[in-house]
């Protein structure tokens, strides 16, 4: 704006001219530099800008040369001026073409051709009336002027022409950008043009105006560059709108009509045309004509194309066996395939029209959805709007009533094509799997059934449990129960499977019966089932009560009737909780009823989960204990009756975790046996028995014994022997120092495989005790077939010997059997001086308890050998009651004892 105000002024004030000259040049470099800089040369994009950036430059050296060289006339400075700017159109004009782009170009080649021939002639004419004068002015001017002239007429009209191809042939997001180069363009063409022409002609007050109109056209060649938003590379060149496919069509029509008004309005004025000008907009006209009819053949033969397309889309659609319904945007049918038509036992034109989805009362008509398929359908529609044309929403089950009623289930392919204007519809690709349906639903039963009671089996109890688990927090709430039916194993063994299979459904039948119908009662394991029923913990425990009534009702079989138990643990199914949660609360729950008695229901609460997380952190950290250093071991002396003192200890195994401090033996021992690292433990206790028993002074003379505990699983391994070999060896012990404590429920279990190892051991000079004899199912013909050298009385016979005349039978007549095998007998869990005075009378020559003394830790037990030379009887002076446990203290030994 500032560089066209000087040249305006310039233009008024004749002495301001040079001013005007250097404004223009110092306007075409400015234009250069901004074109050449606001393009990046790596775009193939950019390119046609940076190639037009030259053309403003080569006037302006046009203009410097004509200065420097003090040209003598007029003509002289034009073509000084012109020789460097006939180039400038050049590239220019193939700047424009490589700006309109070959897909732009290639739309049609004849076409293009023609628009390009009917662009030139056109500008030709207006150039030629606007350059030289509408009337015959060519004459009038020498050879020269003529030359200079009519590559003016030619160079501009070129680039018009171009421009106008720009427009036609650009992307329609480009267009405002190519209204802005064609106006920069002719304003150019149109200020160079005429201050040529005023100058040839003599017009030197034109020439400053002229220079207004070329300030102009660069300014508007810089606005179209930073107009222009580039190619898009999802958009070809020559794609576009519908407006700008108008436009492309109407050009032609435009510059015909510049072109008559160029001959018609001069001819209304009273000037002639000239022949040249004739010729042109007759040209003009047979071009555009020409264009018209190439136009009109093209388009009849698209649209015959198409036509035949359609028909050839249609007859394979119409063919198609697959089953397609095109919806239209309010969700109507608006074609069928005859293969849907024939599935739905309709014709294509009944169903035409129709709502799908719609509600209908009463019987459904033929091709309605079920309603909940149609509120998913629309739910899924309504999901995928805004993702935009041609979504594919996936797979559809569609539940469709046919002509005859019966109901289809058809699989659907559902692509919502709404946003695409040249479809606007919903096409759905149906496949018919009513069968498949069918057989899915009788695979489901046997997969989900349990076939001997028909209850769900173990798969279908876990979905109705998920669906359980999904619904929680709602009222009313649900609880869970898991029964766990005992004696089964028993009706097997005395009436066989056949009876079993008979009594698991009876058991099945009364379940059902208790329970209301919507309940789930399911089969999810032998002799285990589920129960799933509404209702807060209260109305569980009842339910659970009224479960474990029937069931203990007698069985009738053709074998006999049998009396079952069962026990039950009920949960309330609570929101967060997962299905393996619920189970897992469930098993606690039935093994707490199992524990604590015959015939219980126990409810899951947060202290059994709690406890259960104890066990479980016990069984992951029992593993490596003993490396980490938090095992140790405790000895409780076994005292002579006869002399009052010493003669041996019992090794006891003690864990301090680190977070949760003493464990007791009773509950981390059966956790290890469990978790088979109980062998692990007991080598540990042997190796540091051996190790503790070697520096234990003597007492009375004679070396102390060391009894350590054998579990059940370490015989059971087959490494005992090997076991004790290694610690006796390492630890330098002699064998008949040590004393392996045995059970009775080892020696029930394993049988003869205990007595080769015990037989074992004996050679190798260890001794063997036979403990907590008493507990249980005890049986003296253990006593006379296992080579033991020691029978430790359980403390259940010591508990009542001073106060009970059968007690105190039963522990002489053990005593008197032990020493007639030559035995030596050793009574457990002492607490009372009077049971101790009991003891001594029946002629015991052992004892070991808290009367006497508590399990101690090494040091103390050194302490205790040390100040008393290992006499230990209750009431000696000097005996420390912290070491041996005040007389009459009556804790509970099977608490820390047997371990």
């Amino acid at each position: 704006m500032p560089a066209a105000v000087a040249c305006g002024v310039a233009a008024v004030v004749p002495a301001l001219d040079p001013v005007g000259e250097v404004v223009t040049a110092l306007a075409g470099l400015l234009t250069s530099v901004v074109l050449w800089l606001s393009s990046r040369s790596t775009d193939p994009g950019e390119r046609p800008w940076r190639l037009l950036a030259v053309a403003p430059f080569l006037p302006v050296a046009g203009s410097l040369v004509s200065s420097l060289a003090h040209p003598g006339s007029a003509l002289e400075a034009v073509v000084l001026r012109w020789l460097p700017t006939v180039p400038a159109y050049v590239v220019a004009v193939v700047a424009l073409l490589c700006m309109a782009g070959r897909t732009g170009l290639r739309r049609t080649c004849r076409r293009t051709l023609l628009e390009l021939a009917l662009f030139g002639v056109a500008a030709l004419v207006v150039m030629q009336v606007l350059l030289v004068g509408p009337g015959n002015s060519w004459t009038t001017l020498s050879l020269g002027a003529q030359l200079v002239l009519g590559a003016a007429v030619l160079a501009t009209s070129a680039t018009m022409a171009a421009g106008l191809t720009v427009l036609g042939a650009v992307e329609a997001h480009r267009q405002r950008m190519a209204v802005a180069l064609l106006t920069g363009l002719v304003a150019l063409c149109v200020g160079r043009g005429t201050g040529t022409s005023a100058a040839l002609l003599g017009a030197d007050d034109a020439v400053p105006v002229a220079r207004v109109a070329v300030v102009v056209g660069l300014a508007l060649l810089v606005l179209a560059r930073f107009l222009d938003p580039g190619r898009r590379p999802a958009t070809p060149a020559g794609g576009g709108s519908e407006r700008a496919e108008q436009l492309r069509s109407v050009l032609p029509q435009l510059a015909l009509v510049v072109v008559v008004g160029t001959v018609v309005v001069p001819f209304a004025l009273g000037t002639a045309p000239t022949l040249v000008t004739l010729a042109g907009a007759l040209l003009c006209v047979g071009l555009s004509a020409t264009h018209r009819w190439v136009g009109a053949r093209e388009d009849h033969l698209r649209g015959a194309r198409l036509r035949r397309d359609e028909a050839y889309f249609r007859s394979l659609a119409s063919s198609t066996r697959e089953a397609v319904l095109v919806l239209d945007a309010r969700l109507r049918v608006g074609w069928t395939s005859p293969a849907m038509a024939a599935l739905l036992g309709s014709t294509p034109a009944e169903l035409a029209g129709r709502d799908l989805l719609a509600a209908t009362p009463g019987a459904a008509a033929a091709g309605t959805v079920d309603a909940g398929d149609a509120a998913e359908l629309r739910r899924v529609l309504a999901a995928g709007a805004g993702a935009g044309a041609g979504t594919d929403t996936g797979l559809l089950t569609l539940h469709v009533r046919d002509a005859a009623g019966e109901r289809r289930c058809l699989e659907a392919s559902v692509a919502d094509l709404r946003g695409d204007a040249a479809v606007g519809s919903v096409v759905l690709h149906c496949r018919d799997v009513t069968g498949r349906e069918a057989r899915e639903r009788a695979l489901a039963e046997v997969a989900f059934t349990d076939p001997l009671t028909g209850l769900p089996n173990r798969a279908g109890w876990d979905t109705a449990l998920a669906r359980a688990a999904d619904r929680a927090g709602t009222d009313p709430g649900e609880a869970l129960l898991v029964v766990e039916v005992s004696g089964l194993a028993e009706v097997r063994e005395h009436a066989g499977r056949e009876v079993v299979a008979d009594v698991l459904v009876e058991l099945g039948r009364r379940l059902r019966e208790t329970v209301r119908g919507d309940e789930v009662v399911a089969r999810i394991a032998g002799g285990a089932f589920g129960v799933l029923a509404a209702g807060d913990g209260d109305t569980a425990d009842r339910l659970a009560d009224r479960c474990l009534a029937v069931l203990e009702r007698p069985v009738s079989t053709p074998a006999g009737v049998f009396d079952l138990t069962a026990d039950v643990g009920v949960v309330v199914v609570e929101r967060g909780p997962s299905v393996a949660d619920l189970t897992a609360r469930a098993e606690l729950a039935v093994s707490a009823a199992r524990t604590g008695g015959r015939s219980r229901a126990t409810r899951w609460t947060p202290t059994l989960g709690a406890a259960a997380a104890r066990r479980d952190r016990l069984r992951a950290d029992l593993p490596g204990a003993a490396a980490r250093g938090e095992l140790w071991l405790a000895f409780q002396p076994v005292v002579s009756m006869d002399e009052q003192r010493v003669t041996g200890v019992e090794a006891l195994l003690r864990w301090r975790h680190p977070e949760l401090g003493d464990v007791p033996p009773r509950e981390f021992v059966p956790i290890a046996e469990r978790a088979g690292v109980i062998g692990e433990l007991q080598r540990w206790a042997l190796r540091e028995a051996t190790a503790a028993a070697v520096a234990l002074p003597e007492s009375g003379g004679v070396p102390l014994q060391l009894g350590v505990n054998i579990s059940a699983s370490h015989v059971a391994a087959r490494s005992l022997v090997d076991d004790v070999a290694t610690a006796l060896t390492t630890s330098g012990l002699a064998p008949q120092r040590l004393v392996l404590e045995i059970t009775e429920a080892t020696v029930q279990d394993d049988g003869e495989f205990v007595v080769t190892d015990i037989q074992a051991l004996r050679l190798m000079g260890v001794h063997v005790a036979l403990d907590d004899f008493g507990a249980g199912t005890s049986s003296l013909v253990h006593l006379t077939r296992l080579p033991i050298d020691v029978l430790k009385l359980d403390s259940t016979f010591v508990a009542r010997v001073d106060r009970d005349g059968r007690s105190r039978a039963l522990c002489q007549a053990v005593v008197t059997v032990g020493r007639a095998l030559g035995l030596d007998v050793v009574a457990e869990g002492v607490e009372t001086p009077a049971q101790l005075g009991a003891l001594r009378g029946l002629g015991l020559g052992f004892a070991q308890g808290f009367l006497l003394s508590r399990p101690l830790p090494l040091a103390e037990l050194l302490r205790v050998l040390d100040e008393g030379a290992g006499a230990l009887w209750p009431g000696l002076v000097g005996l420390s009651p912290d070491a041996f446990g005040a007389v009459g203290e009556t804790p509970d030994v099977r608490a820390v004892h047997g371990a």
